[in-house]
């Protein structure tokens, strides 16, 4: 419903839309534009600034439309899980993806030393980022303590990358170590779920992966990992030092 070149020019509320389209579209098909608009915390005027933006003359063309693809989407109910990922996989080899990627692998490959870090769950990521770019033999260490006090004399870090995870882009604790490193010469690689975020405006190179939420039967949510595997693995092989 939503093409690629299309989400790319979203702004940061648009996303929202799109997320909370993506992520409810059951929900969605039934309900009025007002009640889109409060689950999704924007105007109805951004809702349909929106829909023109994606091609649409108005709402109701919209959910007739969204209807239509869920009627679609149960006569293969395989599709509902795997479509998010398999959009965000057909977006990896667009050439504008592709230089993202081999540009972030350039700073590893010229950098003396990869450091990384991430908060919650993508602290998770960075200790397995960590492990598979030293298989490659890339020089790599992890900041396991996001409050880990700043040096308090100047250091040169221009041979160093910042590898930074974050889903939300807006952890304090990681913007704030991104900003000393930065400040100290290091290049900064963020990969995170919300182009629009702190982290997002500050990266040399950014790595993005907008994709809608999964509800859990519990009734909490959670973004997919699997992007961020995926541009680890990515970087780490693209990265891994030539052979002398």
């Amino acid at each position: 419903m939503f093409s690629y070149d299309q989400v790319q020019q979203l702004n940061r509320l648009e996303i929202e839309i799109y997320k909370y389209i993506m992520g409810h579209p059951a929900e969605v098909s039934t309900m009025t534009i007002r009640q889109l608009a409060d689950q999704s915390h924007v105007s109805a005027t951004t809702i349909l600034r929106f829909l023109k933006r994606m091609g649409y003359d108005g709402y109701a063309e919209f959910k007739f439309t969204l209807r239509e693809q869920l009627r679609k989407d149960a006569e293969q109910p395989l599709s509902q899980t795997v479509v998010p990922m398999r959009v965000f996989f057909e977006r990896m080899d667009i050439p504008a993806t592709t230089t993202k990627i081999r540009q972030a692998a350039e700073l590893i490959r010229a950098a003396q030393m990869v450091v990384l870090i991430g908060a919650g769950s993508s602290a998770g990521l960075a200790s397995y980022g960590t492990r598979l770019l030293a298989n490659f033999g890339i020089y790599t260490m992890m900041i396991s303590n996001t409050l880990q006090p700043h040096p308090v004399t100047p250091h040169d870090l221009s041979g160093t990358v910042l590898l930074m995870l974050s889903v939300s882009g807006e952890s304090e604790d990681v913007i704030q170590q991104g900003i000393y490193y930065q400040q100290n010469g290091a290049k900064l690689i963020v990969i995170t779920a919300s182009s629009h975020s702190t982290l997002a405006g500050i990266a040399d190179v950014l790595l993005t992966y907008d994709t809608p939420e999964v509800q859990a039967i519990s009734g909490g949510s959670s973004l997919s990992q699997l992007p961020v595997v995926y541009y680890l693995e990515q970087l780490a092989m693209s990265a891994q030092p030539l052979e002398k």
